[in-house]
């Protein structure tokens, strides 16, 4: 076996344990480790995720394919398995007459009402932080301002995120998947632990995954499906119909708003207070332009609202002054 086909062979492994349901931390650090060794490796296991997420793609990369069947019979299976169920529900509707096509239509639809074991909308207002529990053992904290519509079944989880942002702590469940439909795009869960963040003003979506597994789907109507694959310290931006991706420069560390704080480092003003008048009824206001030129640093409670607006008076030449309905930033 040469080198690259040992390069294969590991990165068919890791990819079928990532959709094991059964990943360790242990393993989430060794392949991260591993994918951080060489550009060949980062490479090669996208490759083995793009032949286990887009079906069409099998019949592509036979000799890939090959290690995933040979060395990974259940993964294999798995994936015949999601091939059968694509080309029912996609491809043969296109040769059935449209009498079969509605009666296909009203088996899907059938399908899709299951015992219902929990059917509830949450809501947090301005400055809340609520955390849920929800019956299969999982964790929602919603974020300041923010709404979830949650339906679970006995064969699917679903949450509706309708607006704000969202930690979610999710029990895994092999046979019961984790959704979070945010209107335009769809996270499906295969790991644990992620924030969701949508803002309607900007038409934008932004996933963080702290820890396991997060599919991020962004299909829309009239447009190609785009499915990303997101892995521990991945940060994906959805916006202008795009999808830009970083990485956390903290990985495995809880939002800082979870425990009432807020962190900047090195921030631009600007961004500072549009993020301090998401938790605030009295809006912030600057009665100056060029905001970028002022920057600041530190942790702050959201609990203590003068403690941002003391420390921006104290090392920006800025004065505050607070009327009725806001509290107004001018230069000295």
């Amino acid at each position: 076996m040469n080198r690259d086909e040992k390069v294969q062979k590991q990165a068919a492994y890791y990819v079928t344990r990532l959709f094991s349901g059964e990943l360790t931390a242990n393993e989430e650090r060794e392949i991260q480790k591993w994918r951080r060794e060489n550009d060949c490796h980062e490479r090669e296991f996208n490759a083995m995720l793009a032949i286990w997420q887009h079906s069409d793609a099998v019949y592509r990369s036979t000799n890939r394919i090959s290690y995933l069947k040979r060395s990974f019979a259940f993964a294999a299976s798995i994936l015949l398995t999601a091939i059968t169920v694509y080309l029912l529900v996609n491809a043969l509707p296109s040769f059935l007459p449209a009498s079969q096509k509605a009666q296909r239509d009203q088996i899907v639809k059938n399908e899709v009402h299951k015992p219902i074991i929990m059917s509830k909308t949450f809501q947090s207002s301005v400055g809340e932080v609520r955390k849920i529990d929800l019956p299969d053992g999982s964790e929602v904290t919603l974020n300041t301002n923010s709404e979830i519509a949650v339906m679970l079944t006995s064969e699917q989880r679903l949450v509706k995120l309708r607006r704000g942002e969202v930690f979610f702590d999710i029990q895994k469940e092999k046979s019961r998947p984790f959704i979070i439909d945010t209107g335009k795009q769809k996270v499906t869960v295969l790991g644990t632990r992620f924030t969701v963040r949508k803002n309607a003003a900007e038409d934008s979506i932004k996933v963080s995954v702290l820890e396991g597994v997060v599919e991020f789907d962004t299909r829309q109507k009239h447009t190609e499906s785009r499915t990303r694959l997101l892995t521990s310290g991945d940060i994906a931006t959805y916006e202008n119909s795009k999808i830009s991706l970083t990485r956390a420069n903290r990985n495995n560390q809880q939002p800082g708003w979870i425990k009432g704080i807020l962190r900047f480092d090195n921030a631009p003003l600007s961004e500072v207070i549009e993020e301090l008048n998401r938790y605030r009824t009295k809006q912030i206001q600057m009665g100056f332009a060029q905001q970028e030129q002022f920057r600041i640093s530190g942790v702050f409670r959201l609990s203590d609202d003068d403690s941002v607006l003391n420390a921006i008076t104290a090392t920006l030449p800025v004065k505050v002054h607070e009327t009725e309905h806001a509290i107004e930033l001018s230069k000295k």
